[in-house]
């Protein structure tokens, strides 16, 4: 009975599994698995360490960053109040800048005008007595060329002004 359990063993995958399986087992003595695998168990549970410590140490990042973004927007809020005061303040500026040219403006074409009307003036003034003058002579002219004792009494009278006068 033996001689045929030793038999059957020995025709079966149950011989060759139990020979791989020795084998397998004088290979890892051999090599000391055992050790390797401790060695492997340390350096992954180390890894994991690490990895807790990074993590904590990002935390730790994501919490100061958090808080520079909580300032960040009471900054950006700041900035842009500032920037409006100062942009209405540049626009107050501008506005009364250019109020005072236009007044600037508004006087210097005041000024022309009231010039231009006064020399106007005088240079009407000076046709108008040019054309007296003409007018006058022209009168002259003819009461002397129609009453000729006119033209003798101008004479005398001329003559007798200069004949007052001394030298």
């Amino acid at each position: 009975m033996l001689g045929t359990i030793l038999d059957y063993i020995s025709r079966t995958n149950l011989f060759n599994f139990i020979i791989f399986f020795s084998i397998i087992i004088l290979i890892c003595r051999k090599i000391k698995l055992g050790s390797k695998l401790d060695d492997a168990k340390q350096v992954i549970a180390q890894r994991v360490e690490d990895s807790k410590a990074e993590k904590m140490a990002s935390e730790e990042n994501l919490k100061s960053i958090e808080d520079l973004v909580a300032h960040l927007a009471d900054e950006i809020d700041g900035i842009i109040e500032k920037s409006k005061t100062n942009a209405r303040l540049v626009g107050e500026k501008v506005l009364e800048d250019a109020n005072n040219l236009a007044s600037g403006i508004k006087d210097n074409s005041r000024k022309l005008v009231e010039n231009k009307t006064a020399l106007l003036k005088n240079d009407l003034l000076r046709k108008a007595s040019e054309a007296s003058i003409e007018v006058a002579k022209s009168h002259i002219i003819n009461e002397l060329n129609n009453n000729y004792d006119l033209h003798n009494r101008l004479i005398d009278e001329s003559v007798d002004a200069i004949s007052g006068v001394n030298l």
